[in-house]
């Protein structure tokens, strides 16, 4: 059986925003919902019987109130609750090898710096084998459209198979987004025995790579609105605007390497360091 995994925290409205928009997710594909919370492993370490104790409470009663909150979105959905113990990075990471997707909430709220919540979900999403959502405490409704940004790799197209069946699913616009740096193309040395390309040629060239990839999927999105974005800047930055306006951003990143637990793609580390709305990480 499928199955969607689900962060649980102690406290704050991000995680229980996540757990419902996992409940959703679930109770829509037929998938069974796994609700995960780690006690860290630091706890333990202070031999401090009564503080473990608080702790595991406290962890309990979280995932009491994720299952009530599943519940309230669909009382037929299969739900299982488990206390785990250590590194929530690597706990995650272990239990991503099962799942079909891993949503965890982020408390960013568009400061200018992340919350140590919000640096923990950039870990998880680096790490996790499974698809990452990340779901802010940002109400989205009223918004429509998948949001998903294509460059031609493989990792863009798996994000685009992804975005296109969630398009599908929810009977939502898909608008495929194509941002072009002049920088990155030519180098960044600007004529230093580089040379330059006109800028209408470059314009072409993107256009062009934004059509190929949609060519491969316009049969299985046939009852899908499509809507074709190609700008010259920043990736993150356009993706960002598109994101504004959208139910669901989502990106692809690089595939699990040494410096995985460390390190995202730079565009989907910068999509994730300022949410605009739920955004999914694909690999």
């Amino acid at each position: 059986m499928s199955e969607i995994v689900v962060g649980v925290s102690t406290g704050g409205r991000a995680s229980l925003t996540a757990v419902r928009w996992a409940a959703e997710r679930a109770s829509a594909v037929g998938s069974r919902l796994r609700l995960v919370h780690v006690v860290e492993g630091s706890i333990p370490s202070t031999d401090d019987a009564q503080l473990l104790l608080a702790a595991q409470s406290a962890a309990r009663s979280s995932l009491d109130a994720a299952a009530d909150a599943a519940a309230s979105v669909d009382r037929t959905l299969e739900v299982v609750s488990e206390l785990e113990q250590g590194s929530a990075v690597e706990v995650f990471d272990r239990v991503s090898e099962r799942a079909d997707l891993l949503v965890v909430g982020s408390d960013w709220h568009g400061g200018q710096r992340a919350s140590r919540r919000g640096v923990h979900s950039l870990r998880i999403a680096a790490s996790s084998h499974a698809p990452v959502a990340v779901i802010p405490d940002i109400d989205v409704s009223g918004r429509r459209g998948v949001v998903v940004g294509v460059d031609g790799s493989e990792a863009s197209d798996a994000a685009l198979s992804f975005a296109v069946d969630e398009a599908v699913r929810l009977g939502e616009p898909l608008i495929a987004v194509h941002a072009w740096d002049v920088a990155m193309m030519v180098g960044g040395d600007y004529g230093y025995g580089v040379p330059m390309v006109a800028s209408d040629d470059l314009q072409r060239a993107a256009e062009q790579v934004l059509d190929e990839a949609l060519a491969g999927v316009s049969s299985e999105a046939s009852s899908v609105e499509i809507s074709r974005v190609v700008v010259a800047g920043d990736p993150v930055i356009a993706l960002a605007e598109e994101a504004m306006s959208a139910r669901l951003l989502v990106v692809g990143s690089h595939g699990r390497g040494a410096l995985a637990r460390f390190l995202l793609g730079s565009v989907s580390h910068g999509v994730l360091a300022h949410l605009e709305g739920p955004t999914v990480v694909v690999r």
